[in-house]
């Protein structure tokens, strides 16, 4: 059987198992945009192996032109679904006109039958593209995931395998097929293959590594608020109390709850009630330093875990808090004037987990609302 048969028929495979599953993933697991342009740009690829086989067993120009289109469309989506997933602007413009001028050509040294420019000027903008996703997948602050390695690997071998393809089908330039064109059908015969499955494998992986990353943010973070949930303050709470036993350093738990929330709910309904949760969870993260936590624990309860703070210190954050959230206006309750309370404890060096304190910052919350509410209390021992 002839080699380049058993190739293409590899391709084709692939290209069909990755468009499938790149469309599932994005129809029952959040209808993502990039895993979508990733699914089109397979769908694109499946065409590009189709018309090449075609153009190959018929010695068609037509459809070789027709797989230079498509191989354009193909790489351009792939760069759309990188530049989505990183949270970057998609220069719509520049790839839509560079990439008609590159198919143009493509297609134009196709029906003239011309290998060597048709090796030269395809292979230039893919392997353009794929340096292009490759930069684009480069993190900041933040260090690379295992997938996204495979992934900004991969894309960087695309890259220099076809401009390894361009630099053997400029040696064949201005003569007949030669050496060079003959190196350049076995670079993309022994290469093209193993990199282009290795670039769907690792495509793979980073939707499984953002899914996984997704099922576990949900796990640990309160979905109408957005921070922390008990699980996820329990987590964290375990490595900051370690951590402040180890290096003898401060750690302060407040619990904080809003004053009459029942009362906002029954005589406004719901919808006031998530608002003004929701603004309330805003105006604590707000107030926090970057390595400070916030949970809710349930209901109006929320619960802040402050790293090399004391008690003093952290009481001084909740006033500020405490003066501010009365500025909160509440959808559908505009006359609504919200005010909290706040229960804060120490870590001891007696303290092995977050139950330890959180049983003081309570009864210090007890204290604050036993005295008026809307205040700060902080646990005394003498209490």
């Amino acid at each position: 059987m002839d080699p380049v048969i058993i190739i293409i028929a590899l391709l084709i495979f692939t290209s069909v198992i990755m468009a499938l599953a790149m469309g599932v993933a994005w129809l029952h697991f959040g209808r993502q945009r990039h895993v979508r342009s990733w699914a089109l740009s397979y769908v694109a690829a499946t065409g590009q192996w189709l018309a090449n086989a075609g153009g190959a067993a018929l010695g068609s120009g037509g459809l070789m032109a027709l797989t230079s289109c498509l191989i354009v469309v193909s790489a351009s989506l792939m760069l759309v679904g990188v530049r989505q997933r990183s949270g970057k602007p998609v220069p719509w413009l520049a790839l839509i006109l560079c990439g008609a001028v590159v198919a143009a050509g493509g297609s134009y040294v196709a029906l003239i039958g011309d290998r060597s420019l048709q090796g030269i000027v395809v292979p230039s903008y893919v392997g353009l593209l794929m340096l292009c996703s490759a930069i684009a997948l480069w993190p900041r602050n933040r260090r690379f995931s295992a997938p996204d390695m495979a992934f900004f690997s991969m894309s960087l071998i695309l890259a220099l395998f076809e401009a390894g393809l361009v630099a053997s089908a400029a040696t064949d330039l201005g003569r007949a097929p030669g050496e060079g064109m003959a190196l350049y059908r076995a670079l993309l015969g022994l290469g093209l293959p193993s990199i282009y499955v290795g670039l769907g494998v690792a495509a793979v992986m980073v939707v499984a590594g953002d899914l996984a990353h997704q099922l576990r943010r949900q796990m640990r973070h309160d979905p109408l608020t957005n921070v922390l949930n008990r699980r996820g303050l329990d987590e964290s709470a375990s490595r900051a109390i370690a951590h402040a036993h180890r290096h003898q350093r401060p750690l302060a738990l407040v619990v904080c709850d809003l004053d009459g929330f029942k009362a906002l709910n029954d005589g406004h309904g719901h919808i006031a009630g998530d608002a003004a949760l929701c603004g309330f969870a805003q105006l604590l993260t707000n107030a926090v330093r970057r390595g400070d936590i916030v949970a809710r624990l349930g209901g109006d309860e929320f619960g802040l875990l402050l790293v090399e703070t004391d008690a003093a210190a952290a009481a001084d954050v909740m006033e500020r808090v405490r003066a501010e959230i009365g500025c909160l206006v509440v959808p559908n309750a505009p006359e609504a004037a919200l005010r909290a309370s706040f229960g804060v404890a120490e870590l001891l060096a007696s303290d092995q987990s977050l139950e330890d304190m959180v049983a003081r910052a309570d009864t210090a919350l007890y204290d604050a609302k036993k005295e008026g509410k809307n205040r700060v209390a902080i646990w005394r021992a003498a209490a």
